[in-house]
């Protein structure tokens, strides 16, 4: 672990300033300090105890983080707390990350932190409660322990902290404490290549984003983070990579610590090879994380995806996905047929992958036998038998499907139909008494159809396992904090008219941005959805060889709303905004 209050810099802390500066510590004091770090004494808060009083101490980190936080006595205000809001959160997380909560009211939270500053702690918090943090106080680790000894226990205090630091000396790479990296460089004035590393890595924790791409330039780098389907740039990280000229040489070395990361994980990526992709994985044991790395040559150098992965799939939910409340009602009914394939289609990103596990959770039950195969793996089954391809060894879609019929399956998921042969195994295995679901690339529900098609598969085999087809997108919600009356444009009403909408425009909604949703107005996304049965009319059009537009007019007829309606309707609804229903379904009608 990074101690950012290490000496022999070019800069003393900020603290220690203050204190100086306040007349707190003396220069003579500050020297015993130093010495007293130096010798090995862990706790600086202890060390500095012996010198100023807890009030002043905590007064002077209230300056060291510019009055932007509340200070805290909390063993003095301990009366006031009510022991359940403080233990919504679990123990764990209140020793690991330095945080308890203070009040719990509705779905919001107020906290106290040693570190006010830790993102990614306060996300931990808000994702283990499934509450928003909406004011943090700051206080001292002294008075923080003793808090969750009284709060908590001694015992499980004690036991827990033992725990923390089991975990905390596991091997692997360390991204426990999210800042540290990037207060290790600011406080140094240098550059270390891993540290930046690890701050592009802890970056993307803390923001929640889904991919960190590092790309070359002609003479140059850039990092953005891909956050809510939409790359950002971080000027925080930006003023990290400036701190040293941002060269090809900086960029080549962080490429090569990632290349060594992924070694270090089981998949051997060459530093020799910068004219051919590969593939990588780094995994991180504290949080269970996957990090997928992709690295291709390009014009410039080599350019490198990191994709986050957290391997836990219990948060999933079908009924938080984003149906309708009819689409729901009837995708839940045909997800407990006996047997048949479900078709999951959408780009790259539009949440396929989500829904299928989603399904999963609720049709898995262990009285029935679930294999998956998938590329990659991307989150854990409880009680499913899952296999990942290998190309290299000849382990294919195919032919995992065909071994999967041997090992008496009651569901199969497919990662992806992306060929005959898989395509063909997949109606094979729904032919022939399983549950199939799977993903295919195709841009609406109905093109699913044709899409088939061309991958060889017979119309009858078709119309023989196909359930369903749906296609899907996802869409960017307001944020819930800042979201107020909008007015959208004539046309958005027009649009809304024409699908027979109900809506009130001078109701409508946007977020308008503020510090939780980092001022763009959104938080999180949802899906929409366009579901097509495949009803006996709908049979007998296929058979016909009836036309992609054919089968569009009887599906709408039999009820499909459309990706543009089913967005059209979450706009009416508050759920997200006019600029992103044309951004996900422009295409689709032509508008």
């Amino acid at each position: 672990m990074v101690n950012i209050f290490s000496f022999g810099r070019k800069k003393e802390p900020r603290l220690f300033e203050i204190l100086l500066e306040s007349n707190f510590l003396s220069k003579e004091n500050l020297d015993e300090i130093k010495q007293r770090i130096e010798n090995g004494e862990p706790s600086i808060e202890d060390i500095l105890l012996d010198y100023i009083s807890p009030e002043v101490l905590l007064q002077t980190r209230v300056d060291e983080f510019e009055r932007k936080f509340m200070a805290i006595n909390l063993m003095k205000n301990e009366k006031q707390f009510n022991s359940e809001d403080v233990r919504a959160l679990k123990i764990h997380d209140a020793i690991k990350y330095r945080i308890v909560v203070l009040q719990k009211k509705g779905h919001g939270l107020a906290v106290a932190m040693v570190n006010p500053h830790d993102d990614f702690g306060a996300h931990i918090v808000e994702r283990e409660t499934g509450c928003m943090i909406m004011a943090k106080y700051l206080c001292l680790a002294n008075d923080l322990e003793h808090f969750i000894q009284k709060m908590y226990g001694a015992a499980k205090t004690m036991e827990t902290k033992q725990q923390v630091r089991e975990e905390e000396s596991l091997p692997g790479v360390d991204f426990d404490e999210p800042d540290t990296a990037i207060m290790e460089i600011e406080a140094e004035g240098m550059i270390g290549v891993r540290q930046i590393v690890d701050a592009l890595i802890q970056k993307a924790i803390d923001k929640g984003a889904s991919d960190v791409h590092i790309e070359p330039t002609r003479v140059s780098m850039g990092v953005r983070y891909r956050v809510d389907g939409i790359l950002h740039n971080d000027p925080e990280i930006d003023r990290i990579l400036d701190m040293e000229r941002r060269d090809k040489h900086l960029h080549n070395a962080i490429v090569n610590i990632i290349k060594n990361r992924s070694g270090a994980s089981g998949k051997d990526m060459r530093l020799d090879e910068k004219e051919k992709p590969q593939d990588g994985r780094i995994y991180i044991p504290q949080l269970d994380l996957d990090l997928r790395v992709s690295i291709i040559p390009s014009l410039h150098g080599e350019s490198v995806v990191v994709r986050l992965h957290n391997r836990e799939v219990g948060e999933f939910s079908l009924d938080k996905l984003g149906f309708e409340a009819d689409d729901f009602k009837k995708f839940s009914r045909l997800i407990k047929l006996p047997y048949g394939m479900l078709l999951v289609s959408g780009p790259t990103g539009s949440g396929k992958t989500t829904t299928l596990y989603s399904v999963m959770q609720i049709i898995n039950d262990p009285s029935k036998k679930t294999l998956t195969i998938e590329d990659p793996i991307e989150y854990s089954i409880a009680g499913a038998i899952q296999a990942q391809t290998n190309p290299a060894k000849g382990f294919t879609f195919d032919k995992g499907l065909r071994a999967f019929l041997r090992h008496d399956p009651d569901i199969i998921m497919v990662g992806e139909i992306r060929d005959p042969a898989t395509a063909s195994m997949a109606v094979e295995s729904a032919l022939t008494g399983h549950i199939v679901l799977t993903t295919i690339h195709a841009n609406d529900a109905v093109s699913t159809i044709p899409r088939l098609k061309d991958l060889d598969v017979d119309p009858r085999l078709i119309t023989s396992t196909v359930i369903a087809s749906m296609a899907q997108r996802l869409v960017r919600k307001n944020c819930p904090y800042c979201t107020e009356n909008t007015r959208y444009s004539t046309r958005l009403y027009q649009v809304m008219n024409r699908f027979g909408i109900d809506y009130n425009a001078e109701s409508m909604m946007k977020g308008k941005g503020c510090d939780l949703c980092k001022h763009t107005g959104y938080s999180g996304r949802i899906g929409i959805f366009e579901l097509m049965e495949m009803t006996f009319e709908m049979k007998e059009l296929i058979l016909k060889d009836a036309t992609t537009d054919e089968m569009l007019v009887l599906a709408k007829k039999q009820g499909m709303k459309s990706l543009l309606n089913d967005s059209l309707r979450k706009v009416a609804g508050g759920i997200t905004t006019e600029e992103e229903v044309w951004r996900v379904t422009l295409g689709e009608m032509g508008l």
